[in-house]
């Protein structure tokens, strides 16, 4: 498969759609709307004190207040571990000291370009929060022993949340 052409439909202040052209093996070519997010993102698993922490925050796309661990865009020129750590700190007021990538992936490939850092850290010292503007979140603290609870009854309905509790469940039954 290649991609034929490219047109901008539209761009705003963090995304732009793109009509892509692409032509399969077959010969065969199909149109697709692309959204690119411009950058990439950093997600960050916090074990703190016999917790996981999460955020919980309005997400105007799906219409819903969320439970996700803390991320954020990727600034220019920021390493994607350097994104984690940042955010936790914005988001929470802790500072991670021991900071593990744990995987990597694309947030919804069938139409968006964003990819993911996902990290574990469970050693931290105390920061400060400073919350972005326009961000609204509140803390919370799901304990180590409800987090299969939250993950069989639909309590997480974040795709990197998700991913990263049933990394920290499987880490956790390594050990």
């Amino acid at each position: 498969m290649k991609i034929l052409k490219a047109k901008k439909i539209c761009a705003g202040r963090l995304l732009t759609l793109y009509n892509k052209t692409v032509q399969h093996d077959d010969g065969t070519v199909w149109e697709r709307e692309v959204v690119s997010y411009g950058g990439d993102a950093a997600a960050i698993v916090a074990e703190y004190n016999g917790n996981i922490i999460l955020v919980s925050q309005f997400r105007p796309a799906v219409d819903e207040e969320l439970l996700e661990i803390p991320a954020g865009r990727i600034e220019k020129d920021e390493l994607p571990e350097e994104a984690a750590i940042r955010e936790l700190e914005e988001e929470v007021g802790i500072i991670p000291q021991n900071i593990k990538k744990i995987a990597e992936f694309y947030s919804s490939p069938g139409f968006v370009d964003e990819k993911m850092y996902l990290f574990y850290a469970d050693q931290f010292i105390q920061g400060s929060v400073h919350l972005d503007a326009g961000e609204d979140l509140s803390v919370k603290l799901l304990p180590v022993s409800e987090v299969d609870d939250y993950l069989s009854t639909n309590k997480i309905r974040d795709a990197k949340t998700y991913l990263g509790l049933l990394y920290w469940k499987v880490m956790k039954g390594n050990e």
